[in-house]
Order: C-alpha cells, then sequence, then structure tokens
C-alpha cells in the first residue's frame, strides 16, 4: 500500500519540478517497499551528489507513521529546510518544523547529520528504529573523526585551587615524558609508537586518575578496551600529544546497526568497500541495488605510460616531475595532479609553477580556465563539487595508505598478530574507495585518467584496482607525451 501510495504523490510533486532522473519512480518504489517491509537495503548511485533523490524519500517517510531518522548532510538538511517543505505541504502534508524535526500528528521525522547522531546517546540507544543514512560511503572516516580523542598539553591542569598540588604533579609527569620522547624522535617523523612498558604506564596513570577530568576518564576507558595510542611531537612549541582511536571503529557502534532498520545510501556506483566493512561483523544487507545518475555514463579514457618505475627507485621523483610537465604541455582545460604523499605533492606544484607560473594551485578553488591544481585525494574528494570537471586527472602515486601514519602501522600490527592478510583487507579497500570517488567525474565527459605509478602494471594488486576502474577504454598514446 506504502508503494502505490507514495507513487502517486510523487507522480504529484514531479509534476511542476524539473527533475531530470529516470530512475526516480524506480527508486520512490525501491524507497518504499524497504520501508514498508523492514528491510535493510544498499542503494548504490551517483544521482546522491545531487539533491534530485530527496523527495521520494520524504514523502516515503512522510507516508509512514512511524518516527524515523533521516541522515544526510548540512547542505542537503538546508536544501530540504529552504526548498522542499513547501513543496511537500502543498501536496497535503501536514506537519511542523522544530529543531531539524519534521512533526506530524502521530509520528515524526527527524533530519541529522552524521556527526550530530553519533554525539546523541539517545540516538544510539534506539531499537528498532527505521534510519535512511546517506552518505554512507564515508562511513570509516565519520567514525574515525568521532572516536580519535586527542590529550594536549593544556589538559593536564584543571584551573582550580583545589588541583593545584595535582597539576605540578601532572606537569613533572608530561616533561619527563616530554625528554623521553624528544630523545627517541626519527628525522622526518614526528610520531612516537609507544611500547607495551608505555602503554602499561599510560593505563595506570589514567585509570589512577580517571577523576581529574571528562578526557581523563575517556582515555581510560580507551586503554582498557585496547584502543590504539599514539604521540605526535610538536617542534615549535616542544610538547606533544597523545592521540587514541579504537583499531576497529565499527565495533564501536556494531549494536547500533544491530538494533535498528537501514536504508544506506552510497554515492558511489558501485560500493563494495561498505558491504565488506559490513560483513567482517555479520552485518548483514538483505538487497543492494545500483542506479544509474542523470548523466549520460561515458568512457574514462585511461593512459599508462610504458615503462614506469617503482617509487622506491630514487629516480622516481625526477622521472614523474618530467612526465607531468610533458602532460599538460598544450593541454586545455582543467588537469588535476592528485597525490596523499606531502613532499610530493609541494614539489610537483612548486616545479609546475616555475613552468606554468599563475595557472598551477595547491589545494585552491579554481577561478579560470586551463589552470593545474595539485591536491591530495581528500583534498579533492571533498571540494569536487565546487570545481569544474578535469580534463585530465594524473596521478603520481596510487593511494595506498602511508605506513608512517600511527593508526595504519598499529592496525597492520594487530592484523599480523591475528595472521590477517592486512594489505588486501586494510590498505586495498581504502586505496580502491579512495581512486573511485576520485575519479568518477571523468565519467561525465571522458575525461583522461593517467596513473603514473609503475606498481599499477607490475603488481596483481595494481591490475586489480585498473580492472576496477569502469567503464573505461585504455588509450596507447598521448600527445605529445609519446
Amino acid at each position: 500500500m506504502l508503494e502505490i501510495l507514495s507513487h502517486q504523490y510523487l507522480k504529484n510533486f514531479l509534476r511542476d519540478q524539473s527533475i531530470n532522473w529516470e530512475h526516480i519512480y524506480s527508486f520512490g518504489r525501491i524507497i518504499s517497499k524497504c520501508i514498508e517491509n523492514n528491510s535493510t537495503y544498499l542503494i548504490n548511485s551517483e544521482i546522491f551528489s545531487s539533491y534530485d533523490w530527496l523527495s521520494p524519500i520524504l514523502i516515503s517517510l512522510f507516508l509512514k507513521e512511524e518516527d524515523s531518522t533521516f541522515i544526510l548532510s548540512e547542505e542537503k538538511i538546508e536544501y530540504i529546510k529552504r526548498f522542499q517543505i513547501d513543496l511537500l505541504k502543498n501536496l497535503g502534508f501536514n506537519f511542523g518544523l522544530k529543531n531539524d524535526q519534521l512533526i506530524f500528528a502521530n509520528h515524526h521525522v527527524r533530519l541529522i547529520t552524521i556527526k550530530g547522531l553519533l554525539n546523541d546517546p539517545n540516538s544510539l540507544s534506539l531499537r528498532n528504529h527505521r534510519i535512511v543514512y546517506s552518505g554512507i560511503e564515508d562511513i570509516k572516516q565519520d567514525l574515525e573523526n568521532h572516536f580519535r580523542i586527542s590529550l594536549l598539553k593544556k589538559d593536564w591542569r584543571r584551573n582550580s585551587k583545589e588541583f593545584e598540588l595535582i597539576n605540578q604533579k601532572f606537569i613533572k609527569v608530561y616533561d619527563s615524558l616530554k625528554k623521553k620522547f624528544f630523545s627517541r624522535k626519527l628525522l622526518g617523523n614526528n610520531y612516537i609508537k609507544l611500547d607495551d612498558k608505555e602503554i602499561s604506564f599510560f593505563s595506570s596513570f589514567f585509570h589512577e586518575y580517571s577523576f581529574f577530568s571528562d578526557k581523563f576518564l575517556s582515555i581510560d576507558k580507551a586503554l582498557y578496551q585496547g584502543w590504539a595510542c599514539w604521540v605526535k611531537l610538536n617542534h615549535i612549541n616542544l610538547d606533544w600529544n597523545l592521540y587514541l582511536q579504537p583499531i576497529d571503529e565499527l565495533s564501536q557502534i556494531k549494536e547500533f546497526f544491530s538494533n535498528n532498520k537501514f536504508v544506506f545510501l552510497s554515492v558511489l556506483r558501485k560500493d563494495n568497500f561498505f558491504q565488506m566493512y559490513l560483513k567482517k561483523h555479520s552485518l548483514e544487507i538483505d538487497l543492494v541495488i545500483n542506479f544509474k545518475s542523470n548523466f549520460e555514463e561515458k568512457k574514462i579514457s585511461l593512459y599508462i605510460p610504458s615503462k614506469q618505475l617503482l617509487p622506491n627507485n630514487p629516480l622516481f621523483t625526477n622521472s614523474i616531475l618530467d612526465k607531468c610537465k610533458n602532460l599538460i604541455l598544450f593541454r586545455k582545460g582543467l588537469t588535476l595532479v592528485l597525490s596523499d604523499d606531502i613532499d610530493l605533492k609541494n614539489k610537483l606544484a612548486t616545479e609546475l609553477a616555475s613552468k606554468y607560473g599563475k595557472r598551477v594551485l595547491l589545494e585552491s578553488i579554481p577561478a579560470g580556465e586551463n589552470e593545474i591544481l595539485c591536491s591530495s585525494f581528500d583534498w579533492w574528494i571533498t571540494n569536487s563539487y565546487l570545481i569544474q570537471i578535469p580534463e585530465q586527472i594524473i596521478i603520481p602515486l596510487l593511494p595506498i595508505p602511508n605506513m608512517l601514519e600511527p593508526i595504519n602501522s598499529i592496525t597492520v600490527s594487530h592484523k599480523k598478530k591475528l595472521s590477517q592478510d592486512w594489505f588486501r583487507d586494510f590498505f586495498l579497500p581504502q586505496a580502491r574507495l579512495k581512486l573511485e570517488r576520485s575519479i568518477s567525474p571523468l565519467r561525465k565527459n571522458s575525461g583522461k585518467l593517467v596513473i603514473l605509478d609503475g606498481r599499477v602494471n607490475k603488481r596483481n594488486w595494481g591490475r586489480l584496482l585498473l580492472q576496477n576502474i569502469q567503464p573505461s577504454k585504455q588509450i596507447n598514446y598521448m600527445l605529445p607525451f609519446d
């Protein structure tokens, strides 16, 4: 019944709208069917980067007289409040809006960001609640940001007379550890990996003084649960900070996923990462559906130059610089150069600027045409919706996670102890996810993707990454490069 009714309402809604998505009615029926039968669906589509998909979900949630939660970005919440509320009321829906809740006579629909939901203890204790979760492709990063604890130097003091003596004691402990940590610093690395003895000391210390502050109590609980912990040195202020993060962030809210009913929405063309992510925790999805977006999907022009060097070759950096200069020569439109290696990214930007001048930008929004933008994968993914589609994307290094990042090295050590394939189970899925999200705009203009990392041809996993770039067509030369 909900499927038929929501279709009728959607049909009336779209009469005066200019939404050009041929699958919108099918999408609406799928959503209403999922909500009606209490199943868990994963729906993948690049349409979720737009606003055209919101109305079918809202209509189904409005018609289902059951409290529900709709997780989405702040921008989309504001769009709904500014542009969709009045249109939906014109269909005959009678509701009020208060604190981002759409309040009906018999139920309410809450609009909330994932950050807001994770910070609300009442939300995480929900049971048998219907939740539509958009932006699921960012779940790992969102959970990491939420659970990460940082203990700064200022957190070792409390501005109160009753804590004056304990403040002095803590500063002595802090300074003693500072000497120890700075003496162990390695050239080019600001991180200190803690050994078992140091972790044991911190466990005892924060357990004994957990009453001192909420931050100390949180650290005590985190260390008891075996979270990863490390130290970062600050050479400017000559101080250090302690960081903690769960090795398996999803385990922290597994119960929340088990106890509720979900519709997961991923902006990826096909989100294999999230399925695998849930499966490791025995969390099952009833049905996975892929929808085409509202643009004609074109094949990405994939170019892999022959005789590429491996990143560990001493000549690799200079080779990359020469190739990038040649690849940009005579090119029109935006050229995007992606690298998560900070040193390589900065060096590329500097060298290219010496040749092409103000056309070269470092993680800045382009204002003109024919510009050259150098950025990290994460920066591009976050800001790509503000930037024109590149004519070509050059990837000097595949986005394999960096072992110098403490959480990565600690996670690898943990997986080794469990005899797990840490590279294929941990590193490779993250690289594939980043690569997929970074190159997706090229499907709109059949733009060129150039990968200069020799591992893409010389490693089995590199060839696997190439096979997952779909749809694509391989080109054998690019003038004047060849």
